[in-house]
């Protein structure tokens, strides 16, 4: 294969990685819009709650409250959780990436520093500081809103209810901040 049959070659390469990653990114944004539907499910399900209870008295509100929110709760960890393995997906083919573009670099004669071919490998550190952070804010802001509104509304029918949801919550949430913090650290040790 001559050299520029194997820049062809990786370029193509390059492209198909590329679009991969792209596709896994799009996916990811559309679960934090289902995210940020459930979210507001969430703050809508009080009264529905009233309005079925009204319809039938004899169903229990407290407990009808608490599976509702605790449903979706776990709805939310799936998504969430889902989301971070496709976040794995994405720092797979950016890491794929790097290895194709030192590659594409080098058949180029590119000098160090030029930055052609160089989007993930000069940047990606910063990227991920900055997404972390981003993404960091707005989980919390997230979880805060999808914790502590159920946990006030239960509170007015049931503590236990209210005691079990929260601690529920915060062991997920707590999870999720463990598992998206590991999964992102080894890139920020430049």
């Amino acid at each position: 294969m001559d050299s520029e049959q194997r820049l062809d070659y990786l370029y193509k390469e390059y492209v198909r990685l590329s679009q991969q990653a792209e596709e896994y990114i799009q996916s990811a944004f559309e679960d934090l819009k289902l995210m940020g539907v459930i979210g507001a499910t969430i703050a809508l399900w009080k009264p529905i709650v009233d309005f079925i209870v009204l319809a039938k008295p004899e169903i229990d509100a407290s407990g009808l409250l608490f599976l509702g929110f605790l449903s979706l709760l776990l709805i939310i960890a799936i998504i969430g959780f889902w989301n971070l393995i496709k976040q794995s997906f994405i720092i797979f083919f950016a890491d794929n990436l790097q290895s194709y573009e030192e590659e594409i670099r080098k058949e180029l004669s590119v000098i160090d520093g030029s930055g052609v071919f160089g989007l993930n490998l000069e940047k990606e550190a910063k990227l991920l500081q900055s997404y972390r952070s981003t993404f960091a804010a707005f989980l919390l802001v997230f979880a805060l809103a999808t914790t502590f509104i159920p946990v006030l509304i239960l509170m007015s029918l049931s503590i236990t209810y209210a005691l079990v949801y929260l601690v529920l919550s915060l062991v997920l949430f707590g999870t999720y901040f463990r598992v998206l913090k590991k999964s992102t650290r080894r890139f920020l040790k430049h």
